[in-house]
């Protein structure tokens, strides 16, 4: 295909906080997701790798909805001799960017490639490996829910989200700081529900929107009890193979409702002793929000997709650090914040987390 002939997408869609999860199984080559008014529609000539490309987006699945968004998904080799001859814009480390008006071929290293067409409302994958393909269409997925967020005030903070009762607890820890781990011993407690494992929305009214999307573990005992039929596994581009499991094997166990009243966990790491919990200060809350929310440490934000022409256009995105950092000050100044320093034993950091999350709600029923 050549990205002189794409034609313009649809208009984009109002945001809603509305998660339809009536869907039908994929009979046809296409299925669309709505991931909180960003609506996305994926097409293939195959049933199964569009089924395959939307799997970890279960939970969005709808029926209908006009998509702000077309991804096209085409099983052969990019078609190189049909692009014009353009320089490079700018490379990371996954892929390299070309950009001529308002096309943009981002080439990940001859594993396949993404056309970006009208102003990001259209694109379309080529690559031969259902592995990248399923990859690539995830990674735009983030890629495009970060600018919509970021279009719609919607703060993300790289943290693992859950619920207990009606209170959303926001578990803000670095990679490799144990959201995993936690995630896994949340879901096995009675009371616990999963917001979603990596990542939480907080919107302009400060209700705390569900994501659930997939688990991941590259610890294969984690899923020797699990059903083969929730587990898969992708060979990622950069960090190798990972199994994930789908989100809907614990579909009695998923947060539905938006949340207003929060309590954040800024996580640190102990070399050695117990666990132990300790209030946080406004300036150390809002420390960790700059590092993992205003300038999102550890989420996904796919640069190749957001610049045209390199990470020089930093300075355009001013005006949305800004709105990021306001919202920031604002869950800084509402939230409930607290420090919780995780010792080795993995047992008794949940032990304690859940006893002291107890105590707080038995306290405020009083």
């Amino acid at each position: 295909m050549n990205p002189s002939q794409m034609q313009p997408g649809p208009p984009q869609s109002d945001h809603t906080h509305e998660s339809n999860r009536s869907y039908s199984e994929p009979s046809s080559p296409r299925a669309i997701i709505n991931i909180h008014g960003l609506v996305i529609e994926c097409i293939s000539e195959s049933p199964g790798l569009v089924s395959a490309m939307v799997r970890p987006f279960k939970f969005f699945r709808t029926d209908s909805g006009q998509p702000s968004v077309t991804v096209t998904a085409v099983e052969s080799e990019p078609p190189y001799s049909s692009f014009p001859s353009v320089a490079s814009s700018f490379s990371t480390p996954r892929n390299i960017v070309f950009t001529r008006g308002d096309t943009k071929i981002i080439d990940y290293f001859g594993k396949g490639l993404v056309i970006a067409d009208d102003n990001g409302r259209k694109h379309t994958i080529y690559g031969t490996d259902p592995n990248f393909l399923q990859e690539a269409f995830y990674l735009l997925v983030l890629s495009l829910l970060g600018q919509y967020c970021d279009e719609k005030g919607i703060l993300r903070i790289h943290a693992l989200t859950f619920s207990l009762n009606d209170t959303a607890v926001i578990f803000s820890a670095q990679s490799g700081g144990g959201k995993s781990t936690m995630a896994f011993s949340v879901l096995e407690k009675e009371g616990f529900k999963l917001i979603s494992d990596d990542e939480a929305l907080v919107d302009g009214d400060g209700s705390v929107l569900p994501l659930p999307i997939r688990m991941g573990t590259l610890d294969e005992a984690r899923i020797s009890s699990i059903p083969p039929e929730y587990v898969y596994r992708i060979d990622r581009m950069e960090f190798g193979g990972k199994y994930f499991i789908d989100i809907d094997y614990w579909e009695d166990r998923l947060e539905r409702r938006l949340l207003k009243k929060k309590i954040l966990f800024s996580v640190k790491r102990l070399i050695n002793g117990n666990p132990y919990i300790e209030r946080s200060s406004w300036f150390d809350t809002l420390k960790t929000l700059m590092s993992a929310a205003v300038i999102g440490l550890g989420l996904y934000q796919g640069m190749e997709f957001v610049f045209n022409n390199g990470p020089g256009e930093i300075f355009s995105r001013v005006p949305v650090f800004g709105r990021r950092l306001y919202a920031a000050l604002k869950l800084a100044a509402t939230a409930e914040s607290y420090k919780i320093f995780l010792g080795r034993d993995h047992a008794e950091n949940i032990k304690v987390m859940e006893e002291f999350l107890r105590k707080i709600q038995a306290g405020a029923e009083r």
